[in-house]
């Protein structure tokens, strides 16, 4: 009987740390290169013509401290849903995402192979302060 205690108590505790490493392990961040370069450099064309004027790259150094661990689509939606401020959501939604990939490579984060999609996992990528 101790015998099979002390296996099931083993088997907890295996099944414990692997659930453990999963969750943490499992989920993506935008230190992962989650965006293209591509998409930094469409980006930065819409920046520079409709956020520069009133943005600077405090402003969003900032803004992802203070959205620190929240997924990134959390972001995109507010952004597109203030931003410009004279007309919020005229941008098209690509020119709104690859804004947010030039913002995270002004900010220091890594481009990648994975285009950023607001419409394909970018509810799984958590942003982290930079």
């Amino acid at each position: 009987m101790r015998r099979k205690a002390n296996c099931t108590i083993n088997l907890l505790f295996v099944t414990t740390i692997f659930f453990s490493y999963l969750a943490s392990g499992a989920e993506k961040t935008v230190k992962d290169g989650v965006f293209t370069e591509a998409q930094v450099s469409s980006g930065q064309v819409v920046y520079d013509a409709q956020c520069k004027t009133c943005h600077n790259m405090r402003f969003y150094r900032d803004t992802l401290r203070s959205w620190n661990n929240q997924p990134l689509l959390y972001l995109w939606e507010s952004i597109m849903g203030t931003m410009p401020a004279d007309n919020p959501g005229s941008l098209m939604f690509e020119e709104y995402t690859n804004v947010i990939a030039y913002i995270l490579s002004e900010n220091g984060f890594p481009t990648g192979d994975m285009k950023l999609d607001p419409d394909n996992g970018m509810g799984d990528i958590a942003i982290v302060a930079p």
